[in-house]
């Protein structure tokens, strides 16, 4: 009896893998929707860790309408907490106002948000920053270090 089965479980298996193939994605809840699917809507604060960074764009994503900065993805938020709505705010370098999609690959930029569980920036405020200024320190070799202290030493018992 198994002999005879076998053939119609792997017939019904391509069958259902070919099927699968056709099948397209689900789309939104809301297809009229135009918003980008990354707005985070709902957030467990309580399992997230605040987060500031400043930093360069690394990439742009128009698609799903995130930025990756420091290589995470850094996402929207529109969310209820409690009797207030909180959404983030894209801000130009004078702190007004500014489009999300008017930010590139190469812009800094500084993000408050929290850091979610699944790797991702629940942003609060993005905005546009001059490039840091970093401090510049002078290094010597380890080999002149040593024979300028020599020299220093060896003048000092001269004397």
């Amino acid at each position: 009896m198994t002999t005879k089965t076998a053939p119609l479980r792997i017939f019904a298996l391509a069958f259902l893998a070919a099927l699968g193939l056709l099948v397209t994605p689900a789309e939104s809840a809301d297809p009229g929707s135009k918003e980008a699917p990354s707005i985070v809507r709902m957030i467990d604060f309580d399992e997230c860790e605040p987060v500031r960074i400043q930093s360069k764009i690394m990439e742009v994503r128009p698609d799903t309408g995130t930025i990756v900065v420091v290589e995470r993805e850094i996402r929207g938020v529109d969310v209820e907490n409690g009797d207030r709505r909180i959404r983030t705010s894209y801000l130009n370098r004078e702190g007004k106002p500014e489009s999300r999609d008017s930010y590139r690959a190469g812009q800094y930029v500084l993000v408050e948000g929290v850091l979610h569980p699944d790797g991702y920036i629940a942003a609060f405020v993005v905005q546009e920053i001059e490039k840091p200024v970093e401090k510049k320190t002078k290094y010597k070799p380890v080999e002149l270090s040593k024979k300028g202290s020599r020299k220093v030493r060896a003048g000092a018992h001269a004397q």
